[in-house]
């Protein structure tokens, strides 16, 4: 599973048209830390601020979380590499409320809170970088990138980038209201028109579920691919596909925000279907060593309570994990069996 995008008022809460090019925001040392205001075996108890008057709202809010100090010891753990550099390229896809692009630019959400911490406690600046989800892989090996977050920790992946992971997701179906498709189970989806984001463990889901559906005598999913979570939304709005299956996260957010024209749908019997549930993690260049240090300081932030607040603020307390789980490459699970 892994990572959505945008929403206005005036397209049934969706669609502020995206910069062409990417926008950079630096976080940490230098420069204040980015949105300090503020899904269910679900991930998110709440709308997240994704658009229009959530945005407003979150901006505005009161909600403020201490950055940790230096830590010198973690400081001197950071990789020679990254420390003679002196800052830190973090690309994100938007998938409120982990990321949201706002429309004067900035990227706001539980990640951009994170690398604030990171920069303050490693003594580096971290760069935010709007990115797409399949093209983060590449940009980790080529060194464009020296981090991504959240991405589904599978062992696949494992081969590719290392995982220091922080949080945990499971797969939704979200509909539009408007029309009568409620699924119930699995099977219903079978012959549907679904939409995926491109590169995400969601479009594994959908294959196994077009497995179950052929053995079934049925016909398969008809995935319908998008390059990001906000295009897809549209094509539901707009009727052109039946459903959209995304994190509980981004789905339970669009949802909130659309007015009651979209709802969030757990499938109980899609749950044990590969990549359905998953183990997020900040994704690190393979071996790089950097993947160890940031599970380090986010074991920290979660001693400090500081990783407690900041799921808080953002609405995803359910998805908090034990600090005995954040490590380095900790899931064991698959993204296709």
């Amino acid at each position: 599973m892994s990572p959505p995008e945008k929403w206005n008022s005036d397209m049934p809460s969706f669609a502020l048209p995206r910069p062409r090019t990417a926008v950079r925001t630096v976080t940490g040392v230098l420069l204040p830390a980015l949105a300090l205001t503020a899904c269910s075996v679900d991930d998110s108890t709440v709308g997240s601020a994704s658009t229009g008057a959530a945005k407003a709202s979150a901006s505005a809010s009161p909600v403020s979380v201490a950055l940790h100090p230096l830590d010198t010891s973690l400081q001197a753990k950071l990789p020679a590499a990254y420390r003679e550099k002196g800052h830190l390229d973090l690309g994100v896809s938007e998938y409120s409320p982990y990321n949201t692009f706002d429309s004067d630019g900035r990227v706001t959400g539980l990640v951009p809170d994170l690398a604030a911490q990171f920069s303050s406690m490693l003594g580096v600046k971290i760069t935010v970088e709007k990115t797409t989800f399949d093209a983060v892989v590449p940009s980790l090996k080529s060194g464009r990138l020296d981090l991504s977050a959240p991405a589904g920790d599978f062992v696949e992946r494992q081969q590719q980038v290392d995982f220091a992971d922080f949080a945990k997701s499971n797969v939704t179906v979200m509909v539009n209201t408007a029309t009568s498709f409620k699924p119930r189970a699995g099977l219903d989806l079978c012959g549907r028109k679904v939409a995926v984001e491109k590169g995400a463990g969601t479009q594994n889901v959908v294959a196994a579920q077009s497995d179950k559906c052929r053995k079934a005598g049925k016909k398969d999913v008809d995935e319908q691919v998008f390059a990001d979570l906000s295009s897809a939304a549209l094509a539901l709005q707009s009727k052109r596909v039946d459903a959209v299956a995304a994190p509980t996260a981004s789905n339970t957010a669009a949802s909130a925000q659309s007015s009651g024209r979209f709802a969030t749908v757990k499938i109980a019997d899609m749950q044990s279907l590969p990549a359905a549930t998953a183990i997020y993690g900040f994704e690190a260049k393979k071996g790089s060593g950097l993947a160890a240090v940031l599970a380090q300081a986010l074991r920290a932030l979660h001693d400090d309570g500081t990783y407690d607040k900041l799921f808080a603020k953002w609405s995803l307390t359910l998805s908090t994990i034990d600090a005995s789980k954040i490590t380095v490459n900790g899931s064991d699970q698959h993204q296709s069996k």
